[in-house]
């Protein structure tokens, strides 16, 4: 599943071919993937040019000319290319045509909604990289020291932090020397702070890591594809947390 990294890896691609652009036309080949839908403003649409191109958390907000607004949500498994309008891709379920040629096309499975109203983005809570002012120290501490539930689960909780998955919650907590099923309430105040601050240097590094290498494969995660601690050699432990794998060193993190 695409996490917070891999979705503004896709936000500065489209962003760089598309935005200033005019979009010429709109092609939804698979209707189940709107989940809101405004026929007036879709067809008004058709014509304006695609001004901005904004991320909250696994979002992607693309706003248009005469404030029309469009959210994309991948899910588990949609995808994403840019390319020449003429391209063609398997499991293509919308493109979007603008008039410098270039194309977005969404594949497999995503989610879209046109307008405003999406109640998912509502509960959303803030975006670590996209909202800084909002994700600090002090409202991180706040809201661990609220839950009882385990850390791994606090920090994949959309409403407490936007845009963390199973993945990165993993690499956060090794980088951090913290167990992932320790209850949230329970940590110290200078554990709470390095895990704050692993949250955002782990995804900042990610983020350019994704956008460098051009594929949002993850061969620098710590934990991932590995069967030892690359820090201490310990074997790592590969087990279940809340229904979702969970990956840690039972040595460097406590």
């Amino acid at each position: 599943m695409p996490e917070l990294p891999e979705v503004e890896a896709r936000r500065l691609t489209i962003e760089h071919a598309c935005a200033n652009s005019v979009l010429l036309s709109l092609d939804i080949k698979k209707k189940g993937i709107v989940k809101h839908d405004d026929p007036g403003l879709r067809r008004r649409m058709t014509g304006e040019t695609l001004l901005t191109v904004d991320r909250r958390g696994k979002y992607l907000i693309l706003g248009f000319a005469d404030k029309i607004l469009v959210t994309l949500h991948f899910g588990l498994f949609g995808d994403m290319a840019v390319a020449g309008a003429q391209e063609t891709f398997p499991s293509v379920c919308a493109r979007f045509v603008f008039d410098n040629r270039r194309a977005l096309f969404l594949l497999k499975w995503a989610s879209v909604w046109f307008g405003t109203g999406v109640d998912a983005l509502e509960k959303l809570g803030p975006d670590p990289i996209a909202q800084p002012a909002k994700f600090t120290r002090d409202y991180f501490a706040g809201a661990c020291s609220k839950k009882k539930t385990k850390i791994k689960q606090v920090l994949m909780d959309q409403a407490v932090i936007a845009g963390i998955g199973a993945v990165y919650a993993d690499e956060i907590l090794f980088h951090a020397h913290i167990l992932p099923g320790r209850p949230a309430n329970s940590l110290e105040d200078d554990e709470s702070k390095r895990l704050y601050d692993a949250v955002r240097t782990t995804l900042k590094n990610a983020i350019e890591k994704t956008t460098a290498r051009g594929d949002e494969s993850r061969p620098f995660l710590s934990l991932e594809g590995r069967e030892n601690c690359p820090v201490c050699g310990s074997r790592i432990v590969n087990t279940r947390l809340a229904g979702r794998r969970t990956l840690f060193c039972p040595h460097c993190q406590h």
